[in-house]
């Protein structure tokens, strides 16, 4: 509860930032430039998630007597690993620019981008080390200072006209204040050391984690490699503006679930208490992003077309966002699974899961977006991306039910399908919001008075020194 705290306080602080860089950064450079920058950063993502292989949290999870080689060993590893998916990354960056995408500037942004991976491989050891001391505090001072440089340095450039390039060099200011803060703050120092045993142990706990990973975030190569070639930049540039607002309003919930790994691995051997853990969890997180996706929306739909200006169909990206953020209230349940299945060592399920939903993903993206009508294929895109999810989530229930016991939903299905409807009553002249009602049902009112319960009970656990 302490590190969600610390970690949701800075996102509602840094929430201000991110207004601003839309209003002076995204309105300016325009949705073309917005969704070059976008299907460039979306490789790069994935490229992340190829680079970093589960080794965070195998640093995580490694028993706190732990000798120090073991970070050692993890820093030099993902140096030498992400050197090289570096240059793999480029040559493959080439080829699908000039014989797919056939986007002019795709090339050269998404090289500017993934030369920094090197970078970003190391901080890993940092962050994780960060993480596993608890210091969410830390973690939410660096996040929001990397943030403040990086607007810092694209308002100005945005505004003197640098276009896509201003997303750029935002992206290496937050880049390099992130890598400098977290070794400051993690005050280690890397030191040459190479076991073959040690990197088979981490390889052999990474891959079969990173396996499931590297499956399901292929997620973020498919607005490049889909809705850029079908659509156009407009496409992705609404896509990702709808993203962003939704990475905007779950800050709550990010921050309770990039805690919750640690909190997993506590109670790993106690399956009762994982479980109730998952409940929580998920409860809490359907709570925070859906009030707080229906409360922007709402208001979103009068408030921000005047703002963005005649470049911009702001309302096109609400609806998109509103897409999103009901898909995203129904997966909450089964991420938290997920993270638990990776904490107990059972990751080949969550590796069949994403495979079923990278399949999914894939097919009905390519043929949702092109039947589409002219200028609505951002829509088709998340209608793909929700239906993706459904199979994908079953899976998870399965493999919770089997290796840890009958995980406890509770309203939590309720909720969440609830609060997704009600997120398009702009559109339906405010009929969905009826169905907000289930929450005035007995079952409900007992589900937040015992959530309301829990809470004050950890509160005054706390102030007893416990």
């Amino acid at each position: 509860m302490e590190g969600s705290l610390y970690l949701s306080l800075r996102r509602v602080f840094t929430i201000a930032l991110s207004i601003a860089g839309m209003l002076y950064v995204t309105r300016i450079i325009g949705p073309a430039n917005y969704g070059l920058y976008a299907s460039a950063m979306g490789v790069y993502m994935y490229l992340t998630q190829l680079v970093s292989m589960g080794v965070r949290t195998y640093l995580i999870r490694a028993p706190q007597d732990s000798p120090r080689e073991i970070w050692h060993q993890a820093f030099w590893w993902l140096l030498g690993f992400g050197g090289a998916l570096t240059a793999i990354a480029l040559i493959a960056l080439w080829l699908l620019g000039a014989y797919w995408i056939r986007t002019e500037g795709f090339f050269v942004v998404a090289t500017a981008i993934s030369v920094g991976l090197p970078l970003h491989a190391v901080s890993i050891v940092a962050q994780a080390a960060l993480e596993k001391e608890l210091r969410y505090k830390r973690i939410a001072l660096i996040d929001t200072l990397a943030q403040v440089g990086s607007y810092a340095v694209s308002i100005p450039m945005a505004l003197l006209g640098f276009g896509v390039w201003a997303l750029v060099a935002a992206y290496w200011a937050a880049q390099l204040v992130s890598f400098s803060l977290a070794f400051a703050s993690a005050r280690y120092v890397p030191r040459w050391f190479w076991n073959r045993d040690l990197v088979r142990d981490l390889l052999r706990f990474s891959f079969a984690q990173a396996a499931s990973e590297w499956l399901y975030n292929a997620k973020n190569l498919a607005p490049a490699l889909v809705l850029l070639p079908l659509a156009g930049k407009e496409a992705v540039g609404y896509l990702t503006l709808a993203e962003r607002l939704l990475n905007m309003l779950n800050f709550a919930q990010i921050a309770i679930r990039n805690v919750t790994t640690a909190v997993f691995a506590r109670v790993q051997d106690q399956p009762s208490k994982l479980l109730h853990a998952l409940y929580v969890s998920s409860q809490a997180q359907i709570l925070s992003l859906g009030g707080a996706c229906l409360l922007f929306v709402l208001s979103a739909w009068y408030v921000l077309p005047p703002i963005f200006g005649a470049q911009w169909d702001i309302r096109l990206a609400i609806l998109a966002l509103a897409l999103l953020a009901s898909e995203q209230l129904l997966t909450t349940i089964f991420s938290a699974q997920a993270q638990a299945l990776y904490v107990i060592r059972q990751p080949h399920v969550v590796t069949r899961a994403a495979l079923v939903f990278v399949f999914n993903l894939y097919g009905s993206t390519a043929l949702l977006t092109y039947f589409a009508p002219e200028g609505y294929a951002v829509l088709g895109y998340g209608v793909a991306y929700f239906l993706a999810h459904l199979p994908n989530n079953l899976f998870l229930h399965r493999g919770v039910s089997r290796y840890l016991g009958q995980p406890r939903y509770g309203m939590n299905l309720v909720w969440a399908i609830a609060l997704g409807v009600a997120l398009f009553a702009p559109v339906a002249y405010y009929a969905p919001l009826l169905a907000l009602g289930v929450f005035l049902l007995p079952a409900s009112r007992g589900a937040l008075r015992e959530l309301l319960h829990e809470v004050r009970a950890l509160r005054t656990q706390s102030q007893g020194g416990i």
